[in-house]
This record gives C-alpha cells, structure tokens and sequence, in this order.
C-alpha cells in the first residue's frame, strides 16, 4: 500500500527533478494567476493586526513565480523558497524587478520544510498551490519558525470549481488532483497559531480546448503518468471536449475557478 506521505515524496521527485525548462515555462504559461482581492488580502496581513502591508515574505514551493510576481507588484519584498532548478530559473528570469514600487527579489533553492533562512524573519510565509507538495508537520515548523511573532502563514489554492457538473468530469478526466476539500485547512500547531480562518474567491478564465488540452499537461498527475496512461488521458479529453461538449477548435469557455485562502496569525 502506497501512503499519502510516499505518493507525496514520489510526486516531488517527478516534479522537482524531473521537470525541465520546457517543462517549467508551459507551467508558467498555463497555470492560472490569483485574484487581485486575495493577492491584496496576503499583502495586507502585516504583523500588527490592523492591516499593515507585509514589507517581508517568504513564499514557499514558489514554482515560477506566478504568485511571487503579485506579490513583488503589491511592494513587497519576496524570498521565494523554490526546489526545482528548472522551476527557479524561470522564476528569476520572470519575476524580476520592474520598477519603481516593486519589492525586491531573492530566490532560495530550498524545500520548504528546511529553507536555512533566519528565524523570525518574516512577516508572512505563504505557499501557494504547493501545500501538498510538502511534509505538513515540518512545513508547519519551519512557517512558524520563520514568521515574528504576529505575522501570518498563508495557504492558497486555485481549484477548478467542480460545482458544475460539465467541469467535475472535465477534472476527472484530465486526473486534476486539486479539488477542493471544504473540511481541509493547514495543520497548523494551535499553541502556535491562532484559529484559521478561510475565505474564497470565484472566477473565470477564458480558454481554448487547446489551451485545456496543455493546462492538463502541468498538472502532476501527468507529469507522473507514463506514455500508454497519457496517451488514453488525450484521447478521453479529445472525446469529451471535441465531441460531447462539441466545442471549436478556437472556441473559448469560460472555466470556473475558486480560490482559497487560508489565514492564521502567529502568537
């Protein structure tokens, strides 16, 4: 029997060695970005309580950056925390500073569980759509190892919203691992952390089948997947969105997203 800790660790192997340049770039190209309110909500949640913009925050599993980059456009400086070297170089070559107001960038080829970087040294420690990438006990030790005392860890997810029937199936097909669980939050130790609190987001993103046929490509499940499971995952795809939802070739849908954010603030 396969645990959830050994699936996690044969997954990240998949994604963090394995994973080339090419690789890494149609990531940055096909994963979705995070409404502006929940970036806004992550830059506000400075140490005092009262909505002081974070001026520090280490971003952990920060992949290619597409949450660092909000983040560095909101003014805040970013240690993004990133194992893959393929993932941290496009990261760097993305997110650099853009100009005056943007915070400033240091990439860290790290895990998150043991980042090396300075206790209390952060105002908010976010990881954003990488959660299950982690060990959670370590993870949650090192977030509140790294965080002063008042600041806030973040956990954010963009989940397809599976409410709609048509792309609950869609999710099934393409093996989308990130379905939102109401019931989850991050196992944060309470005599470190405050009570969580979660708010959501819905949106839209328009896309092509095309361009669901190469969002499905990032997904881990098929970067773990081998030739003859790929192989029937395209066909089943071609199936259902060329002849059951009978959708054109540059035709858009607008596929429904909800983001989650979950907060809690550092005793």
């Amino acid at each position: 029997m396969i645990t959830d800790a050994a699936r996690r660790r044969r997954l990240a192997g998949a994604f963090a060695e394995d994973t080339d340049a090419a690789q890494a770039a149609e990531y940055d190209a096909m994963r979705p970005g995070y409404p502006k309110e929940v970036v806004e909500r992550i830059l506000a949640a400075g140490p005092d309580g009262t909505g002081h913009r974070a001026e520090r925050i280490v971003e952990l599993g920060a992949g290619t950056g597409i949450l660092t980059r909000a983040l560095l456009d909101g003014g805040a400086d970013v240690v993004a925390v990133e194992p893959s070297p393929s993932m941290a170089e496009v990261l760097r070559e993305t997110a650099a500073p853009a100009g005056p107001g943007t915070g400033a960038l240091e990439v860290v080829e790290a895990r998150a569980e043991e980042t090396a970087l300075t206790s209390g040294s952060a105002d908010v420690v976010v990881a954003a759509q990488a959660w299950h990438w982690f060990d959670p006990q370590a993870a949650a030790a090192e977030i509140a190892r790294l965080l002063v005392p008042g600041g806030t860890a973040a956990v954010v997810s963009n989940h397809l919203d599976v409410s709609a029937g048509w792309v609950h199936r869609l999710a099934r097909i393409m093996r989308a691992g990130d379905v939102h669980r109401p019931d989850w939050t991050p196992p944060l130790d309470p005599t470190a952390f405050e009570a969580v609190s979660t708010e959501h987001a819905g949106w839209t993103r328009a896309l092509t089948p095309y361009g669901i046929r190469r969002l499905a490509t990032t997904l881990s499940s098929w970067l773990a997947a081998d030739d003859a499971d790929r192989a029937r995952r395209r066909a089943n795809l071609d199936w259902y969105l060329d002849e059951h939802l009978g959708l054109g070739a540059d035709e858009e849908v607008e596929l429904p997203y909800l983001t989650v954010l979950h907060t809690a603030r550092r005793r």
